[in-house]
């Protein structure tokens, strides 16, 4: 080989080995850059700090509760209303709203129709025991003084005197006659015993509708007010909406149940009434007649009905 050769052979392998060191020396300054192949390791860059951990306070150690999510949320939110003391019953009585008001009317009605017919139905007003005993006395008198039994009948008014005054306007008269004068007689007085005791029935028929009618229209109030709402609480809403219009039906058959416990009473006791009233009659008609003998050209009698 020649001298000029080597020479230019050498030029080039000490710029390869330049560019080589170059190339080396770029990689190692730049930050995670990998080492050259055949070169020695790049040291490696220091990794930055990590931010000092706060210091544990107090129940660092407890495990902290998961945030309540979806309906869990709802009711955490409305935890604190669940909580809440529950109503007086004046407080009930005033959610019932206006449909309460003709349920009061109702059981004022009942009190007052209670007591009338507790006082009228008496039965020393209905059957007077010493009217009954004077009027036999008197009826068994012979000759029979018409005119005193009935002003005696007169001075004492009660059902059973009305009826014994109608049958002694009808005293001569056929049998027949006078059991029918007594069975309208009767009639009406039972008529009028009964007359009252209707305004009772009454309230037991209406106080119930008028209670649902008022719950009806609590529960049309309390869905729209929870489909026209938002999503937070809607149980508690519909649970609310319930029970306040569930009053007006509570309240209305408070007042039904014993009005209609005291009618029935009362329908028993005029039924008893006036069964002693139609042996009464029978007895006295016996002792108006001619020494318990019919009138003449009249047909044995049986019994008079009330």
């Amino acid at each position: 080989m020649t001298t000029g050769r080597r020479a230019r052979l050498r030029r080039w392998l000490w710029a390869a080995a330049l560019g080589v060191g170059l190339v080396a020396a770029w990689q190692a300054a730049a930050p995670g850059a990998p080492a050259p192949a055949g070169g020695p390791p790049a040291a490696a860059a220091p990794a930055p700090a990590a931010p000092a951990a706060p210091a544990p306070g107090p129940g660092a150690g407890e495990p902290k509760a998961a945030p309540p999510v979806g309906e869990a949320a709802d009711e955490t939110a409305v935890e604190g209303e669940a909580r809440k003391k529950p109503p007086t019953l004046f407080e009930l009585l005033e959610m019932g709203g206006w449909v309460m008001y003709p349920i009061y009317a109702c059981s004022i009605l009942a009190l007052a129709f209670a007591i009338e017919r507790a006082v009228s139905l008496r039965r020393r007003r209905v059957l007077p025991p010493d009217f009954v005993e004077n009027v036999h006395s008197l009826a068994s008198a012979r000759p029979i003084d018409r005119p005193k039994i009935l002003t005696y009948c007169l001075a004492h008014p009660s059902p059973i005197a009305r009826i014994f005054e109608a049958a002694v306007k009808r005293i001569h008269r056929p049998l027949p006659e006078i059991e029918k004068t007594i069975e309208d007689a009767g009639a009406k007085e039972v008529r009028l015993m009964k007359r009252n005791c209707r305004v009772l029935a009454g309230v037991v028929y209406i106080a119930p509708l008028l209670g649902l009618l008022g719950t009806v229209l609590g529960m049309i109030q309390c869905f729209t007010d929870v489909s026209t709402g938002g999503a937070l609480g809607q149980a508690m809403k519909l649970a609310e909406g319930i029970y306040k219009a569930l009053v007006t039906t509570a309240a209305g058959l408070t007042v039904a149940i014993p009005t209609a416990v005291i009618h029935l009473m009362f329908l028993a006791k005029i039924e008893k009434l006036v069964a002693e009233m139609d042996d009464l009659t029978v007895t006295f008609v016996e002792a108006i007649s001619e020494e318990g003998e019919p009138a003449p050209g009249t047909a044995p009698r049986e019994t008079a009905n009330v």
